[in-house]
């Protein structure tokens, strides 16, 4: 009775407040009970504003006993001023009033309804408080969040051990997948291996995020006080699970239709690349495409291939048509717009150099000062082996740009050509002449007996006649300088022992004797002599 009395006496007090009082604008307090939300105050009532009003709540309910604590909260209706308001009592205790200015303008919501609403939740909250209190249940609580614990636990050291194993097997299936290309000289298993850790490692973390979600979710969930945590934690989640569910499903679709076009793209490339095999080999030909230039034709109708595909599938990726992707792909074409004329231009040259067929590797070529064997013919550069045995890069459009001199292309698989030129007067006879050329020529070793040397007057000039020996070189062209060396050496030891003067004449009046080499002075000073088998 006492406590009807006292609320009887502070509903009097309100109501005798001035008519101007009840409601002053301020900012709206959440009043929470045992981490559960009660009711947001709006209104200001006697002077006291929402937050004052949560304060002055707060200290009620946490006066109460425990017997109070257990008595039904119900509403009783009272005038503050000329508005209309609820007293909300936990038994005859008043706790808090309820006013129109704490309705939600825009919900559409009576002040009744609040009051329901505001009813159901402290109920909810004491009732959470009181089981807190509670040692058996605080017990059982403690008990199920050590098993979940304990569970936790396991399903991590089960998933570890699973990432292991699908690491390495994953590995073992990237080696036997590229071991073809590989074969080719593309080693595509460091960056397969490389995407599958990262793959692997997203997946690994994102599923133990959710177990540990789902366990911190079950704990909360067994202490009465940490409940509200609990669900709105499981809400969250569940939120984004049905948010990224809801994507996924909605791009199906577009993934299905992105796998059909890359698999339809896959079997072409790989019906071009068995027609490609072919030529390249010589078992199908076709009009205007040599075996020299089909490597790169591949490469230019798989890169036409995928990227026909990927450009048809780029609609259907997800988030191709987002804001973020469209301003990525503008900067990474400006990008290459800006940095890649140079390299265009060598491309371009370099496909010039391939489909001119003027050289290929193996080919023994002179490209200005530079002579040499050709070991590599790129998209942007050419690669030489010198005949000192250096390699030498040289760019595409240096190539295409100066005259390219192939002393194997029309050997016809007779090896490389090897020339040399001497200039002899008119007083030697052109037959003796070319017998000892070509004795010379049989001589020297790494030249070819078949197809037989031979020797070519290329000039009659004022003084003397150009010979050219002509012979085919048998050893690797790298040798090519030894072999001419070697030559060389014999071609001098042939004339001198005929008695044929090699320098070439420029003169006014006919020498009384030949200029040549006495036999006793082959060696000459400091000369070392030549093998036995090797004299003239």
């Amino acid at each position: 009775m006492h406590g009807s009395v006292c609320a009887i006496l502070v509903a009097a007090g309100l109501a005798a407040a001035p008519a101007g009082a009840p409601q002053t604008a301020a900012e709206p307090a959440t009043l929470t009970v045992a981490n559960r939300f009660i009711v947001k105050f709006r209104g200001s009532i006697h002077g006291n504003d929402p937050a004052e009003r949560v304060r002055l709540a707060a200290e009620r309910v946490g006066a109460l006993s425990h017997q109070d604590a257990e008595q039904p909260v119900s509403t009783q209706p009272v005038t503050i001023g000329t508005e209309r308001g609820l007293m909300v009592l936990v038994g005859n205790r008043l706790v808090f009033l309820l006013t129109e200015g704490d309705v939600e303008p825009l919900a559409g919501e009576a002040l009744d309804q609040l009051a329901r609403a505001v009813v159901e939740r402290l109920t909810g909250a004491l009732q959470a408080e009181r089981e807190q209190r509670s040692v058996p249940r605080l017990l059982r609580a403690v008990a199920e969040s050590l098993a979940a614990t304990v569970a936790l636990v396991a399903v991590l050291w089960v998933l570890v051990r699973l990432r292991r194993v699908f690491l390495k097997a994953s590995k073992a299936i990237a080696e036997r997948r590229t071991a073809g290309l590989a074969r080719r000289g593309i080693d595509l298993t460091p960056l397969l291996q490389g995407a599958i850790r990262v793959l692997s490692f997203v997946a690994f973390w994102a599923v133990v995020a959710v177990f540990v979600d789902v366990w911190i979710t079950f704990v909360l969930g067994r202490f009465p006080l940490t409940a509200p945590w609990a669900d709105a934690l499981t809400g969250g989640a569940l939120g984004i699970l049905t948010t990224l569910g809801l994507a996924v499903l909605s791009s199906i679709p577009g993934l299905v239709t992105v796998a059909v076009i890359m698999t339809a793209a896959r079997f072409l490339a790989h019906f071009l690349g068995g027609i490609f095999d072919r030529l390249e080999s010589g078992a199908l030909k076709i009009r205007g495409l040599y075996p020299e230039t089909v490597p790169a034709t591949r490469r230019i109708v798989s890169a036409l291939v995928w990227l026909s595909a990927l450009a048809t599938s780029y609609p259907y990726i997800p988030g191709a048509s987002s804001e973020a992707v469209k301003g990525l792909s503008l900067l990474v074409g400006l990008m290459f717009s800006l940095g890649s004329t140079g390299l265009v231009s060598q491309a371009m040259s370099g496909l010039a150099v391939i489909y001119s067929r003027s050289l290929a590797v193996g080919d023994t070529v002179r490209l200005g000062e530079t002579e040499g064997v050709v070991s590599e013919v790129g998209l942007l550069s050419t690669k030489i082996v010198t005949l000192r045995g250096e390699e030498v890069t040289v760019p595409n459009t240096v190539v295409i740009g100066g005259a390219v001199r192939n002393f194997t292309r029309l050997s016809g698989g007779s090896g490389p050509l090897v020339t040399t030129q001497v200039t002899i007067g008119f007083d030697a006879p052109w037959r003796q002449v070319q017998q000892l050329l070509l004795g010379a020529a049989r001589e020297t070793r790494g030249l070819k007996a078949e197809p037989p040397p031979f020797v070519l007057q290329r000039s009659l000039s004022d003084f003397y006649v150009v010979y050219d020996l002509v012979a085919r070189l048998e050893a690797d062209p790298v040798d090519r300088p030894q072999v001419l060396s070697e030559l060389h050496a014999h071609i001098q030891d042939a004339f001198n022992a005929a008695g044929v003067q090699i320098m070439s004449p420029h003169f006014v009046l006919q020498p009384d004797e030949p200029v040549v080499v006495p036999r006793e002075r082959w060696e000459g000073k400091g000369a070392p002599s030549p093998p036995e088998g090797r004299r003239g």
